[in-house]
């Protein structure tokens, strides 16, 4: 990470055996770490999350469980949302994502993989700054130096992946983008075939940038081959 000082994650996971081999493994790759044992503790912390890179969330918290923190996140420009649980059903996995969360960690994992999908996230969260330029499109300005995106001169809130995924399509505005070149592009290499979690950001950016969003303009559907930024060149 360079002169940056370290990523900040916030662990929130009610298993104490559990939560000390996550924060151990974190604390050994050098990151700084907080930890919130159930749900309460979380949505206090989190109401004011400025410092907190990435939110480490378990779903089944005592009190306020995961889902309801993840609702209460909602649009954000805050830290990324790894989320954790038990459950490994695809229908969890994309509930998850459809409320905000970056990614998804089905128990157990091996601490190799947890710190694998965190510097994958982190690679979102902290990004270098793009290349000046703007990119418009009727009353979208997405600013790829400054990071920030207009509709209709009001500006849009996009969490990092959002944001990664729209300045990758802007970037090459009016050219198709098959699915895995995004997915390796936003995601890494190791979610080429995760087409759950472009689908997802598709339908959150639309849901965002588009008039209407049953018949996109912007992030435009090309067939089964990909996703283009407004019309073709």
């Amino acid at each position: 990470m360079n002169e940056e000082a370290p990523a900040h994650i916030l662990v929130v996971e009610d298993d104490a055996p559990l939560r000390e081999v996550v924060v151990g493994a974190l604390d050994s790759a050098g990151y700084a770490t907080s930890i919130a044992a159930h749900g309460i503790t979380a949505s206090q912390m989190l109401r004011n999350a400025e410092g907190i890179d990435i939110v480490l969330l378990d779903i089944g918290l005592p009190f306020v469980d995961g889902w309801q923190i993840l609702a209460q996140m909602g649009d954000r420009r805050g830290p990324a949302v790894i989320v954790i649980s038990a459950r490994g059903e695809e229908t969890d996995k994309v509930r998850a994502l459809d409320l905000g969360a970056d990614d998804y960690l089905a128990k157990p994992f091996g601490a190799e993989e947890l710190l694998a999908r965190v510097r994958a996230v982190l690679r979102r969260v902290r990004p270098p700054f793009g290349a000046p330029g703007i990119v418009a499109l009727g009353g979208i300005r997405v600013d790829l130096g400054a990071r920030t995106v207009l509709r209709n001169g009001m500006e849009v809130r996009l969490s990092p992946t959002e944001w990664l995924l729209l300045a990758e399509l802007a970037r090459n505005a009016g050219i198709t983008l098959d699915h895995r070149t995004l997915l390796q592009r936003v995601w890494g290499p190791q979610y080429a075939d995760e087409r759950n979690y472009l689908r997802t950001f598709v339908q959150r950016l639309r849901a965002k940038l588009e008039d209407d969003p049953a018949r996109p303009e912007v992030v435009v559907t090309v067939g089964r081959h990909g996703y283009r930024f407004g019309p073709p060149r």
